[in-house]
């Protein structure tokens, strides 16, 4: 029976801390090894258009990077330019734990237990206010990792599309960013939230925390499930409808898991909850995987909207594209997309939300899973046997690239698999040999450094990416893996 070893840098809802060869204050670029027998999401993000991994506790990124994803000091990097590490963590030696990110700001977490930020940060998403209390300017565009969570021992971290979450081993929850949907957690829908404790637990300490598009989930010692934020179409287990379905605080669904996951009993079982647009998913300690919400979404065989047919670029009406002065960035459309103006769009998504099935009752989805993640409309799953599945919405410009009506093992990767990075709509994995492949959404060149164009499985090569990181490991550094 064949082995593997693999480098992963946190297993689910678990995280390992990494360990450095070091001198003085300056880490070397010594390789860090740790063994472990399973291929989890390392990048859990729904950036859209830019590419980010960890690699021996260095964190790289490529493909969009104008308002400040690179973190290294300028606020627009092109598209085109070659990947590169974030060199605040390298100089100060530290090692990347754990990142998340929403749609265009970047969270991490290193192995001291403390939490940065960079990016957008229109919503205070990226900072949390930070520079502002320290007497700086809090930037649109932050184009440095800030110090947002210091001396805290922060164990979890978590993104929505414009906000983010992080837990502290002593059992507190944090968020800050957009909050018109409630999703911050601290009893109010105001635009956005500096960073805040959320104190809607009932003194429950919490050991477990997870993100949807708009929401937030959080699980309790004694096992309690609390979920907040936008609960539309079913994704907390029950039909709430209108200004409702923003829950802005804490709101225990405990009892609503109960009702449709055999034999549940409490969240000590929940290896995994998060979500994307819509739904929620839960992977409990058996392998099960339990569904709610949106039915596109769910891997169920629901019905599919006949008018999905958008142009994924601008699906939220965001002026993604324009800098601070409203000067409009470089077009990453590909010539399928066409362009809507932002009244077009909020239309065409309060018609797209309406329609098809809602299952508000968790519902039994796939099972021996080990390790899954979600985001915006579909899922990523790895199986006890190694094998890479997914499921979600299947229409619009995406038939059948990404996802599948139902859990669909995609056998024809450049396997065995050794790590995977998700995206808003996009994969990018990395088999025993050293190679990357990417999956998916392709906008500003981050699967090909010569065009977007969309990739179907079994994915693009990316030599551009692993040649670069070659160059600063060394020929013989096989990425991703150790054998």
């Amino acid at each position: 029976m064949r082995i593997t070893k693999i480098i992963i840098l946190f297993m689910t809802c678990i995280c390992f801390p990494l360990l450095a060869e070091q001198s003085g204050d300056k880490r070397t670029d010594a390789l860090i090894f740790l063994n472990a027998s399973e291929a989890d999401p390392i990048a859990r993000t729904s950036l859209r258009k830019t590419g980010l991994t960890i690699e021996n506790g260095d964190l790289w990124i490529w493909g969009y990077r104008y308002t400040g994803q690179q973190g290294n000091g300028v606020t627009r990097v092109r598209r085109d330019r070659m990947p590169a590490r974030v060199n605040t963590f390298v100089r100060a030696g530290l090692s990347i734990t754990q990142v998340a990110a929403g749609k265009y700001h970047i969270i991490a977490l290193d192995d001291r237990g403390d939490v940065w930020g960079w990016g957008r940060n229109l919503r205070q998403e990226a900072t949390g206010g930070q520079q502002k209390r320290n007497g700086k300017k809090d930037d649109r565009y932050v184009n440095e990792p800030v110090s947002v969570l210091k001396e805290q021992d922060v164990i979890e971290i978590a993104c929505g599309r414009y906000n983010s979450y992080a837990l502290t081993r002593s059992g507190d929850v944090y968020s800050w960013g957009n909050n018109l949907r409630g999703q911050s957690g601290t009893g109010t829908r105001s635009s956005a939230i500096a960073l805040t404790k959320i104190t809607g637990f009932g003194g429950k300490k919490i050991v477990k925390i997870g993100s949807g598009y708009d929401s937030g989930y959080a699980i309790s010692e004694d096992g309690e499930v609390f979920a907040w934020g936008d609960g539309d179409r079913g994704a907390f287990g029950e039909e709430l409808v209108g200004k409702n379905r923003f829950q802005t605080k804490p709101k225990a669904i405990t009892q609503n898991l109960k009702a449709g996951i055999t034999d549940f009993s409490s969240g000590k079982k929940i290896l995994y909850i998060g979500g994307g647009s819509a739904y929620t998913m839960i992977l409990l300690d058996d392998g099960r995987v339990y569904g709610m919400g949106k039915s596109s979404r769910l891997g169920i065989q629901g019905p599919y909207e006949e008018d999905e047919e958008l142009p994924e670029d601008n699906d939220d009406g965001d002026s993604d594209d324009l800098d601070e002065n409203n000067d409009e960035i470089e077009d990453d459309r590909d010539d399928y997309h066409k362009e809507l103006t932002p009244e077009e769009i909020d239309e065409e998504n309060e018609k797209r939300e309406d329609q098809g099935s809602t299952h508000p009752t968790p519902t039994l989805v796939t099972t021996n899973v080990r390790s899954l993640f979600c985001r915006f409309r579909g899922c990523v799953a790895i199986t006890n046997d190694n094998k890479l599945v997914t499921w979600g919405h299947k229409r619009g410009i995406y038939k059948n690239i990404l996802y599948g009506a139902n859990p669909t093992i995609r056998d024809n990767i450049h396997g065995p698999l050794t790590k995977i990075d998700v995206g808003h709509q996009h994969f990018f994995y990395w088999n025993e040999e050293g190679q990357a492949f990417g999956v998916g959404y392709g906008s500003s060149r981050k699967i090909s450094p010569n065009n977007n164009k969309r990739q179907d499985w079994p994915g693009l090569e990316m030599k551009f990416l692993t040649d670069e990181m070659k160059r600063v490991y060394g020929d013989n550094y096989i990425l991703g893996q150790v054998q």
